[in-house]
């Protein structure tokens, strides 16, 4: 990569051959929720600075445009295998997670809470990336997207997650209706559903991603956490909560060198 055309991002996974990683805001101006780096074309930013910022990690990168593979995200189950470049971008729509077996081809998708997650098969070379947000979460996003990354010839032994920047437990304060659907679908774990906060429930999002996954036999070994609140950290990533859903968004890809 060349350090003149670097973006202001955090390795998410330490593994040959592999790129993974969080973008930052960097320059961040008072007052504006765009300001920064953010690729999202679809939360209201200006065109212009939306290309920019694309043509910029495309440049640190060293692919082209074509390369750089966003869906249009929805809470959806949706997953998308992408097995050609230039990829239909009308596929793209109402898709929640991306998985591939090219390389060069950087998948990534956009979070400002929600949980990103990168998951990779290094032996047999199929990458994934997925955005959990609670509703996502409840149904096992996670889950589906090993199951297609197992289709495409992935074995869930090899298989190593990191979770990128989201909102922590202790931000996320949720309704009664919200506990009611993670303890109706097996997430009645207390590492899971807090109390204790005040007069509502918090959910850890990132614990019930993990529990998803060791129950499709993901190595717990293999699956690290999210260190970095979202919410509590607006000046290095977006926050839907603390900003407003009128915002930029933080950028979580993974890309197979060669």
């Amino acid at each position: 990569m060349n350090p003149k055309n670097n973006i202001s991002h955090i390795d998410l996974l330490t593994i040959p051959g592999v790129l993974a990683f969080s973008t930052c805001r960097g320059c961040v101006i008072d007052g504006d929720n765009y300001s920064g780096f953010n690729a999202c074309h679809y939360t209201g930013d200006d065109e212009n600075h939306v290309s920019q910022c694309r043509e910029q990690l495309c440049t640190m990168l060293g692919i082209n445009s074509n390369s750089l593979i966003m869906p249009r995200q929805t809470h959806s189950l949706n997953v998308a295998v992408i097995d050609s470049i230039p990829f239909d971008t009308e596929k793209l729509e109402n898709i929640d997670a991306l998985v591939t077996t090219l390389p060069r081809v950087a998948i990534a998708i956009n979070t400002a809470d929600c949980v990103p997650i990168v998951l990779v098969d290094d032996v047999n070379n199929v990458i994934a990336v997925a955005h959990s947000g609670w509703k996502g979460t409840v149904s096992r996003i996670a889950s589906k997207t090993v199951a297609t990354m197992v289709e495409c010839g992935a074995e869930i032994s090899h298989i190593k997650v990191a979770m990128g920047p989201c909102i922590c437990g202790d931000c996320f304060e949720v309704g009664d209706e919200v506990v009611a659907q993670f303890v109706n679908n097996g997430f009645d774990s207390p590492q899971i559903i807090l109390n204790g906060y005040g007069e509502r429930s918090h959910i850890d999002l990132p614990q019930a991603c993990r529990q998803s996954l060791l129950e499709i036999g993901v190595r717990d070994e293999n699956i690290v956490l999210s260190v970095d609140c979202s919410r509590c950290n607006t000046t290095k990533f977006f926050s839907a909560r603390r900003l407003g859903i009128n915002s930029g968004r933080t950028l979580t890809m993974v890309m197979i060198k060669a």
